[in-house]
């Protein structure tokens, strides 16, 4: 584990995903980050990739190759990240291709996360790097869940926070986690999105069209923190039915839909990265 920390924030990262374990804010002595509860989730912050959600029959199809690949990739699985301290206020994870990677992912690339406290920020920023002749498919993201129910309050306490008037649908995912078409209208000229103990039943909620580019976390007492994500263009909601966190995922990318052609180059909203080419995004997490 690897720890940075300023006045107001102390992060932690594991080696294992190159994942945060601790966002702890010190002004209030708070736990900002789920602390993977397996009876209701193990993950806490994994980072996605080479793909977001799941591939219709956990596969896809490259030059006329099989390859499986489970729902969010491999990258959050992988104990193969190298972690450096850069400094008081930064860590960098990196994650290269490897033998064991190419048995699932046949292409050569560098990913490199910088977690960067700035104040009361921590600026997550992912770099994709293309290292080989050939294009690069893939699609990035995050699934960072943060702590609720703090003691004596119940979900409906809590709420989120649009940065514009929302008028959007969610689109549902089927028992194989695949985008089916189906929608419904869940923000109608409204920038709040209440919380409630069933509001996942039907797994998350999935938006395409925001035109808000940061989504507050608010609790009885006011706004615990906002997500900004300039970079993504699609936002998963999720927590697990009941559990005390909610997680906002920014995504490029996300799952297959049912008609997929299971080609990762086919793939709404994923990147085609050309050779010796590089590509970031970030997003950030500001405490209140």
């Amino acid at each position: 584990m690897t720890t940075i920390e300023n006045t107001f924030l102390k992060v932690t990262i594991k080696n294992l995903g190159g994942e945060m374990i601790s966002l702890f804010n010190k002004e209030t002595n708070t736990e900002m980050l789920w602390q993977g509860d397996p009876t209701f989730w193990n993950g806490q912050a994994p980072i996605l990739f080479p793909t977001v959600g799941n591939l219709k029959n956990n596969a896809y199809i490259h030059n006329g190759k099989k390859y499986k690949l489970g729902r969010h990739g491999f990258a959050r699985r992988s104990n193969e990240w190298f972690i450096e301290k850069v400094s008081d206020s930064q860590i960098t994870a990196t994650l290269a291709a490897t033998k064991t990677s190419l048995k699932v992912y046949p292409f050569q690339f560098v990913l490199e996360v910088t977690y960067t406290l700035e104040g009361k920020s921590l600026i997550i920023n992912h770099k994709v790097t293309n290292v080989s002749n050939e294009p690069l498919p893939f699609s990035i993201g995050g699934h960072t869940a943060y702590n609720i129910l703090e003691a004596g309050t119940n979900h409906e306490d809590y709420f989120l926070s649009f940065s514009e008037n929302e008028t959007d649908k969610r689109y549902f995912l089927n028992n194989d986690g695949l985008i089916t078409g189906e929608t419904k209208t869940v923000l109608e000229n409204s920038d709040k999105l209440q919380v409630t103990e069933d509001l996942f039943e039907e797994d998350a909620l999935v938006f395409k069209h925001l035109k808000s580019k940061t989504i507050g976390l608010n609790g009885p007492e006011g706004k615990l923190l906002e997500v900004s994500f300039n970079d993504f263009p699609f936002i998963g909601i999720w927590a697990a039915p009941k559990a005390p966190f909610i997680c906002i995922e920014p995504w490029i990318g996300h799952a297959d839909t049912v008609e997929s052609t299971q080609n990762l180059f086919d793939k709404e909203g994923s990147i085609s990265l050309a050779p010796s080419n590089e590509f970031e995004a970030s997003y950030q997490i500001n405490i209140f």
